[in-house]
């Protein structure tokens, strides 16, 4: 099998991840940026990644991101485009993949595939979802749970929505599905080297089941101290991202099976669960011995 593949949202975390473990298992990967100066593209370069420059809204130069492939993985970030470019952008790479003859597309989606679940970056994706299946390519969606990366990526605003609204919705004893994007990437890698395995599976990924009061303990043991917070009341983070706040009240509503992990981890034995990875960054972090800072 010839193994090309491209990624997109590649300078991102899943994307980023999934190239990694894409190179590691002999694909030839091309990665899509609108800006291969950035220091992530760089290092992406570096590592082995052919960068594609083009726009996800000019499909035209889109085009050649597609040469000579037969995987793709596909993944939006409606945080950074809005939920209506989220949807436009993953039936364009889909109704793309198709033209372009490709194999096998990997769709990285969320939440559980239900229609009703009133959280609105949800709703999107099962609309994606709903095109790719039109379509008739070979497909595998990846589902997954909570990032771990909540709990210390500035990006995510940790201090006001992990350690502060999270527990405060859900209750601080509440179990939390949660996996690591490096693991999403793994098993990315593996979805793409199995086709015949996954085609046509929707898989819902996740590696460890701990609550917010679990993970601030293991972060305590891990760093020598309690995780930075900052408090702001509910009805605030509501009026900011209403979106994240009809996703916590959802979770609330559900428990999730324990079975997920013994799935995930059949795909993938090494999935971390929060403590390793938790102890797995620090030593990123902190190389050496030295300051640590708040998250």
């Amino acid at each position: 099998m010839d193994k090309t593949v491209v990624v997109f949202g590649v300078t991102g975390r899943q994307g980023g991840a999934a190239a990694k473990h894409l190179l590691k298992t002999g694909w030839s990967v091309k990665g899509v940026t609108r800006n291969p100066d950035s220091k992530k593209a760089i290092k992406l370069s570096a590592s082995g990644v052919e960068l594609v420059k083009a726009d996800l809204d000019n499909p035209e130069a889109l085009k050649k991101a597609f040469d000579g492939v037969n995987a793709v993985f596909s993944v939006q970030n409606p945080w950074i485009t809005g939920l209506e470019k989220e949807i436009e952008h993953g039936i364009r790479i889909a109704e793309m993949a198709v033209a372009a003859d490709v194999k096998h597309l990997v769709y990285a989606s969320a939440g559980t595939g239900e229609s009703n679940t009133g959280v609105p970056h949800f709703n999107s994706k099962i609309e994606i979802e709903a095109h790719i299946k039109s379509l008739g390519i070979p497909f595998t969606i990846l589902r997954s749970a909570s990032f771990m990366e909540l709990m210390r990526d500035k990006d995510f605003l940790p201090p006001l929505v992990m350690w502060n609204v999270k527990p405060k919705i859900l209750g601080e004893d509440f179990p939390v599905m949660w996996i690591s994007t490096d693991d999403v990437g793994a098993i990315a890698a593996v979805v793409c080297n199995e086709p015949d395995t996954f085609i046509g599976k929707e898989l819902s990924l996740g590696a460890d089941l701990k609550s917010v009061k679990e993970c601030r303990e293991i972060y305590r043991s891990v760093y020598g101290k309690p995780p930075k917070r900052i408090p702001a009341p509910v009805w605030l983070f509501k009026l900011m991202q209403n979106d994240l706040y009809q996703m916590f009240l959802w979770m609330k509503s559900r428990l999730e099976p324990k079975s997920i992990i013994d799935e995930t981890r059949q795909i993938h034995s090494g999935a971390l669960n929060v403590e390793r990875w938790m102890q797995k960054m620090k030593e990123v972090d902190f190389p050496s011995a030295g300051q640590v800072r708040d998250f």
